[in-house]
């Protein structure tokens, strides 16, 4: 019995696949066993932190009543602003028709599939009984909830990025234009609606405010293009499918890319250490001296300030860095320093209340460290995403899809077209009534029509 898949006859006999298995063992070259090797070894490590958080009657993470979202938090945030990203970059390819971004349109879709469905995982272990938020969100909504629209938005997302992924392998033009216009509308909608979540708690004065939906958003599109930057690196060092546009197309519109979003974020972390250093607000200026000049001073200070943000904006702004090497260092620093963000943030929150309301501790600052098992788990989703993506690049067909119009390109082009014709249209038209008023009424100087002079006229 078989299968038909893309147009082949696939056989479900578990044989079949056994011997399909062996052979492609085989054919693997060493270096590929060794880093799949790696990855199981990741996943291996995850699975047993997973087992471990979710049994029951045990006390697995560091968490506490004062500290209450720790590292499980942090790698949620990072995997879901991370998928947002990635179709921010690639809609300048797949919805406004920009031809130098079109070779991300295979891989970014791939990529945010894995990171957000990582993400899921990630926030379903922390929650230990997912299915009860499963079914309050159905049977129970509360739209004044941002965190409930922020699971609306991310499921709407993950519809749309497969529908995306679906038409884009079973060619289907027409679908995977809306699809793209529909993932890359939600792609802005979820990490704001995942801002609003901190941004409302008022007794957490570091979170609370407008400012902070927005730095989500420029934080997902930071990483989102400083993981495509490490992707198409790689893509070109290994000669993988379309590795020529990949060097040649995608890494210098890459590097533009890249320079945008460290510029952005940069401004707004700039603003929000300036407005915790001139505040009033008791919270606010005390989770700023936590990053500063408390326990996370040197993660902030040194990786995210520094190392995440200086160095690879340096590295981008600088003609002679122009080498895909050196925009690989540039997007590990980035994506390194937006995790680091998303971990000071959620920490710099909790660490330093200073009201009843945002708990009461018995020394300056809370105490948190991850746990074994926090951190094994994160471990297993980052190999997770690294399998299922090896595997993609080694059996699917990434080669850039064929050129189809985008609808927003559509429609600009469509308007600058109308605007070319109304603006000749109109010149057409100014033209026509100057020479009719030249007529009508000559200029000083001219003769009228009787012979005379308009002025000066008379013997």
């Amino acid at each position: 019995m078989v299968v038909p898949v893309q147009g082949r006859a696939i056989p479900i006999d578990p044989r079949w696949w056994l011997r399909r298995l062996r052979s492609e063992i085989d054919r693997t070259p060493r270096a590929l066993k060794a880093w799949y090797s790696v990855l199981l070894l990741m996943m291996a490590i995850g699975a047993i932190g997973a087992l471990r958080a979710v049994w029951p009657g045990d006390k697995a993470l560091n968490t506490t009543p004062t500290v209450e979202w720790g590292l499980l938090i942090v790698g949620y945030v990072f995997f879901a602003i991370t998928t947002s990203g990635l179709c921010l970059a690639s809609s300048l390819g797949t919805v406004f028709g920009i031809d130098r971004f079109r070779p991300l349109e295979k891989r970014h879709a791939i990529l945010a599939v894995l990171c957000l469905v990582s993400a899921f995982g990630i926030i379903a272990i922390d929650l230990q009984y997912p299915i009860r938020l499963m079914f309050g969100a159905v049977f129970n909504p509360s739209p004044s909830s941002p965190m409930w629209w922020m699971g609306v938005f991310y499921a709407i997302y993950l519809v749309f990025l497969l529908i995306e992924l679906w038409s884009i392998f079973w060619h289907h033009p027409l679908i995977h234009q809306w699809a793209c216009l529909c993932s890359s509308i939600t792609a802005v909608f979820a990490p704001l609606t995942l801002g609003a979540v901190f941004a409302v708690v008022a007794a957490r004065g570091y979170w609370y405010g407008l400012f902070t939906p927005m730095l989500m958003v420029s934080s997902a599109f930071l990483s989102g293009v400083a993981l495509l930057t490490v992707v198409f690196y790689f893509v070109g060092r290994l000669r993988l499918a379309g590795w020529r546009r990949a060097l040649v197309v995608a890494m210098p519109a890459l590097r533009v890319l890249l320079a945008i979003g460290l510029i952005a974020v940069g401004a707004q972390v700039a603003r929000q250490l300036y407005v915790g250093f001139t505040s009033v607000d008791i919270g606010l200026r005390g989770a700023t001296d936590v990053l500063l000049v408390g326990p996370l001073a040197i993660p902030y200070v040194g990786v995210r300030l520094i190392g995440g943000l200086a160095l690879p904006l340096l590295i981008v702004l600088l003609p002679t860095a122009r080498r895909p090497s050196w925009l690989l260092v540039a997007g590990v620093l980035a994506l390194l320093g937006v995790f680091v963000d998303r971990l000071s943030f959620v920490e710099a929150g909790q660490l330093a209340p200073v009201t009843a309301a945002s708990g009461v501790v018995s020394s300056p600052y809370a105490d948190y460290m991850p746990s074994l098992v926090e951190v094994s788990i994160l471990v297993g989703a980052v190999g997770v995403v690294l399998f299922m993506y090896t595997l993609a690049e080694r059996y699917l067909d990434l080669r850039e899809a064929e050129a189809h119009t985008m609808i927003l390109a559509d429609g600009y082009r469509w308007l600058m077209v109308r605007a070319v014709i109304a603006r000749d249209s109109a010149a057409e038209w100014v033209a026509e009534w100057r020479r009719r008023r030249a007529v009508v009424e000559p200029e000083e100087g001219e003769e009228g029509s009787d012979g005379t002079a308009e002025h000066g006229g008379g013997s």
